[in-house]
């Protein structure tokens, strides 16, 4: 009696220990980078501007860093970079061409829900975005230059989806897609940031 006594505190334990660790194989902190391609409708023009040309879709890359609560929950913490958005033309009636360069910085935190059911690997996200938007403009007209510079940064929002997949214990895949609004706090500051990146859990 003693020993199925035994036998079946023993399985109760085992049990349970599985129990525990499938409980927190979900869990934990992770790292990541992702490799982005970003883009904006437009870039805003100087008055009486002709011959434009315009780059508005630009390369970014983005690190991260997150906590999985659970299967579903996550909270995660990004930081991103853009390449120069450009444009250039003219001034009509003048001799005067003109260069104009932006670029945004930013810092953004998520909350990430994950699909288990329907999809897995689908998830959608929804946070906050404190960013620096930084441009610069240089004017030639003949020998004669000019430049100057200057920046916003302020608080948005963002909203998006993606889905990642594991290639390893420890190693995931994902893509996704990423709307940040009000970028530098002002509200015509608008982006997609369609990514690409790779995900180390802990």
């Amino acid at each position: 009696m003693q020993k199925k006594l035994a036998v079946a505190v023993a399985v109760a334990a085992m049990m349970a220990a599985g129990s525990a660790a499938a409980q927190t194989a979900d869990n934990g902190v992770y790292v990541g980078v992702e490799g982005a391609l970003v883009t904006v409708n437009s870039i805003a023009r100087p008055s009486n501007a002709v011959n434009v040309s315009e780059t508005t879709d630009v390369g970014a890359l983005r690190a991260l860093v997150g906590y999985q609560f659970n299967k579903n929950f996550a909270l995660e913490l990004g930081y991103f970079a853009t390449d120069d958005f450009k444009q250039s033309g003219g001034i009509r009636g003048s001799a005067t061409t003109y260069e104009t360069k932006i670029n945004v910085k930013g810092t953004d935190l998520a909350v990430i829900y994950k699909f288990t059911e329907f999809l897995p690997g689908l998830y959608v996200k929804a946070g906050a975005v404190y960013s620096k938007v930084s441009g610069s403009v240089s004017a030639r007209n003949g020998s004669v230059s000019a430049s100057a510079s200057d920046s916003v940064t302020g608080t948005g929002y963002l909203y998006g989806l993606g889905y990642e997949f594991n290639v390893a214990q420890n190693v995931g895949l994902r893509v996704g897609y990423t709307r940040y609004e009000k970028l530098g706090g002002e509200s015509e500051n608008k982006g997609n940031m369609y990514s690409a990146g790779v995900k180390y859990k802990f």
